[in-house]
């Protein structure tokens, strides 16, 4: 695990950065696809180790006793797993899903980025969806060497030394996903509405286009076996409460 320091971060995008992104890298965008990553906001966050991989089917298979990924292999990501398994297996390790705050702020790796690597797409930095994907993205430009999923530390680490924090799977996490929580979200260690029918997730994945790569891109879903959907853990600080 790494261990990603107490303080300040700048949360959240502003939703015209989110949608001229998109319009760089599909052929169908909507503004109002990107209004809940508003406003951007400071936010406190206490001291937390994070993870430094998506959990690999080998660790999730010796803790969980099965495998439940459509593309096998040990050291790729698990996959297909639904919210309530991730958050079992982190706490079978004496861990705990990041929160949605926490998970942003690991994937910012010290920069304030539109991704985690800088402000353009590049195709060696994540898995993303790329030559091989659907016609629905201008994939034409970007080639990152895979179908589907991609062993975890195939591409170079974040600023915080973190792995796949853009692509490869979408990664659960513990908050209840509201379009509206950036409204009112609290200063310090926020930690997502109280109740939900959605789970949110971060980080996009082999199958989406370049610009859900971005730091600050939400996303959420019902509790299902999608092939996209891994995660990693994260647990407290040493100096927190």
């Amino acid at each position: 695990m790494v261990l990603i320091p107490a303080g300040d971060f700048t949360a959240g995008m502003d939703p015209h950065t989110g949608y001229q992104e998109c319009l760089k890298h599909a052929k169908s965008c909507e503004p109002e696809w990107y209004r809940h990553e508003a406003p951007v906001h400071e936010v406190w966050i206490d001291a937390f180790y994070m993870d430094q991989y998506e959990v690999t089917q080998k660790k999730y298979a010796r803790v969980m006793g099965e495998n439940p990924s459509r593309y096998k292999g040990e050291n790729l990501p698990v996959e297909r797993v639904v919210w309530e398994e991730a958050n079992g297996y982190c706490e079978k390790v004496g861990k705990r899903l990041p929160t949605e705050a926490e998970w942003e702020k690991a994937a910012g790796g010290k920069v304030e980025t539109i991704y985690p690597w800088g402000n353009e797409v590049e195709s060696n930095k994540a898995n993303f969806c790329d030559v091989s994907c659907n016609a629905h993205v201008k994939a034409h430009q970007f080639d990152d060497g895979y179908k589907a999923t991609a062993p975890v530390g195939s591409y170079p680490p974040n600023g915080y030394g973190l792995y796949d924090m853009a692509g490869n799977v979408w990664e659960w996490v513990s908050d209840w996903f509201d379009r509206n929580y950036y409204q009112n979200i609290p200063r310090r260690n926020p930690k997502g509405p109280v109740k939900g029918h959605k789970k949110a997730l971060r980080g996009g994945s082999f199958g989406n286009n370049a610009s859900v790569m971005r730091i600050a891109g939400r996303s959420w879903a019902h509790n299902t076996r999608v092939s996209r959907r891994g995660f990693r853990c994260a647990l407290d600080g040493p100096s927190n409460p």
